[in-house]
């Protein structure tokens, strides 16, 4: 008697320890579905503010706002380029013993990076400034090209040529590279180039506005693009050499030393 009383309570006392083992096992089931459904709505609650705030996670223009922002980024280009010669395209001493053809386009993020955070600055403000090395823009059509309005891409080139009638070519293209807007957004309007051109410091707006519709210009832009053709160039930005010894070229946001490299071949 005393034994199957025993062996009821040794059941009993499973069935209690089995059912609390499942009480807790769905305890904490419904503790992870609140934390785990806590985590998803904040997760949610973020990406909205991201998306809400970054107004789609795209640029509706790449302008700086006015005010010191705007101020800061003038000033820097001016003092990148105070005291270097320019003419039209050409950044630099005339006689600089190596001229770099630089194949670019305005929209292109790659030669934005170049252009900023390249070697391109340390050239400008080492050989350019120096007088070894001069500079020379080419158009080429690329990031434009493959964007949702690719007709813009003349338009925008001769908005900088004309600025380069001032010998202001190269205020207006860093200050398009500082103030670029994001791929595909089709942010290059009439109004993007003139607040563009307003920014440019001694520059003459109204003969500006006057000369970017001129048929010539656009006609050097198709003759670049020509020639980059013909070099069999295609992507941006392209970095064609040229000196004493003959030509090389490099591609991409190449470096400084990258760029020493190419100098001392042609040199």
């Amino acid at each position: 008697m005393a034994s199957r009383d025993t062996q009821k309570e040794e059941a009993r006392a499973r069935r209690l320890a089995e059912e609390q083992a499942q009480t807790e096992r769905a305890r904490r089931t419904r503790r992870l579905q609140i934390i785990g459904g806590t985590v998803v709505g904040a997760i949610v609650i973020v990406v909205v503010l991201v998306v809400v705030s970054s107004g789609g996670g795209k640029k509706a223009t790449g302008l700086v706002k006015p005010g010191a922002e705007q101020n800061t980024t003038v000033t820097a280009v001016n003092q990148l380029l105070a005291g270097i010669p320019q003419s039209g395209t050409v950044l630099g001493q005339p006689k600089a013993p190596v001229t770099m053809f630089y194949f670019g386009d305005y929209e292109c993020p790659i030669c934005q990076d170049f252009t900023l955070a390249g070697g391109f600055p340390q050239l400008v403000s080492g050989d350019v400034r120096a007088g070894t090395v001069k500079v020379e823009y080419k158009s080429f059509c690329t990031a434009t090209c493959n964007g949702p309005n690719p007709g813009v891409f003349n338009e925008q080139q001769a908005a900088g040529l004309a600025a380069g009638e001032q010998n202001k070519f190269w205020q207006f293209t860093e200050l398009f590279y500082r103030e670029q807007g994001q791929e595909d957004t089709g942010y290059v309007t009439a109004a993007y180039l003139e607040a563009l051109a307003r920014q440019v410091t001694g520059l003459d707006f109204a003969a500006w506005q006057a000369a970017r519709t001129n048929t010539s210009l656009y006609d050097q832009v198709n003759s670049d693009q020509a020639d980059a053709r013909e070099l069999g160039i295609s992507g941006t930005p392209t970095l064609v050499f040229q000196g004493p010894k003959g030509q090389t070229a490099a591609t991409g946001a190449v470096s400084y030393s990258e760029i020493q490299q190419a100098i001392k071949q042609v040199t």
